[in-house]
């Protein structure tokens, strides 16, 4: 019997292993693509935070809707239903019966996991599945959050209750067509931001507001800055002002490494504020700001 050289019986293993590999790659991609029903959309709503310097900021969400314009039904203010203009802000209503102005839009109700988040697990990059599900198919007008009555912050190892603001349980956010990323034809995706520091209201040093504070952001639409921030004994805040608006990152405490994205415009300016040891704030500016991509600023050393 003729004896393969080891040498072709390597290459052939290495080619099985690569079309394996091909194969399954194939197979996870089909796993993938969701199937929509006719007449439907899947809708996804990713959750992120623009953090403050708390140890934990825990939200309660129970429920979270979209307020969907069906593509048979045409607004009572035109046909395109683009007529938030730049009324973009939070809306808060205490029992959810608020009327609105689309006629014959409908609120559909979508998947989560009820409960608490520690919005401050969700700064840096990381961001998580807030909520998922079919809609009837159509364009997403507004997003509506219910909110729990567990939320809480902790300051310093103590924890200290969240009271709703004026008891209103629910949060509306208006919605414009260049929010959405279509994924495909039919599967959306929006991107969340639970801003920490603006949501907070301290009444004093024991009794804290929760006035949601929310905005939506596409990655390909705004750019993100990156960095490191040394030592960590600083204690450092990072802010980037762009177009008018205040982002801010806690930088990694292993590593001091830290990410803020969602920035709108085409310059920033970043201001570290060390907080501890009597180390000395910086500012860097101007920093160039590209739509869809990071822009990185090395690693900044604080000194004393």
């Amino acid at each position: 019997m003729k004896t393969l050289p080891s040498t072709r019986v390597t290459a052939m293993i290495g080619l099985a292993m690569l079309l394996l590999a091909i194969l399954f790659n194939l197979f996870a991609c089909q796993k993938e693509r969701v199937s929509v029903p006719d007449g439907q959309q899947r809708v996804r709503i990713m959750l992120t935070d623009n953090p403050v310097n708390f140890d934990e900021v825990n939200v309660d969400i129970q429920k979270v809707e979209v307020l969907v314009l069906p593509d048979s039904c045409r607004s009572g203010r035109g046909d395109d239903g683009d007529d938030d203009g730049d009324n973009r802000g939070c809306h808060y209503d205490r029992d959810g019966d608020r009327k609105d102005d689309y006629k014959c839009a409908v609120w559909d109700t979508l998947d989560i996991r009820p409960g608490v988040y520690n919005l401050l697990d969700l700064s840096n990059g990381v961001d998580t599945v807030l909520a998922t599900g079919f809609t009837t198919a159509g364009k997403i007008k507004k997003i509506r959050l219910t909110l729990g009555t567990n939320n809480s912050v902790v300051i310093d190892s103590v924890s200290y209750p969240l009271t709703l603001w004026n008891k209103y349980n629910r949060v509306t956010i208006s919605v414009r067509g260049e929010d959405i990323n279509a994924i495909t034809t039919g599967d959306l995706q929006l991107w969340l931001d639970f801003d920490a520091g603006r949501s907070i209201v301290k009444i004093n040093d024991n009794r804290f507001v929760l006035k949601p504070y929310l905005r939506i952001w596409l990655p390909e639409q705004t750019g993100s800055i990156k960095g490191k921030v040394l030592p960590g004994a600083a204690k450092a805040v990072v802010s980037a002002i762009a177009d008018g608006d205040t982002l801010v990152a806690i930088p990694d405490d292993d590593d001091g490494r830290f990410k803020i994205r969602g920035l709108r415009g085409n310059t920033a300016t970043v201001f570290v504020n060390a907080t501890a040891n009597g180390y000395q704030d910086t500012t860097i500016a101007p920093v160039a700001i590209t739509r869809g991509t990071e822009t990185d600023i090395g690693t900044i050393q604080l000194h004393q």
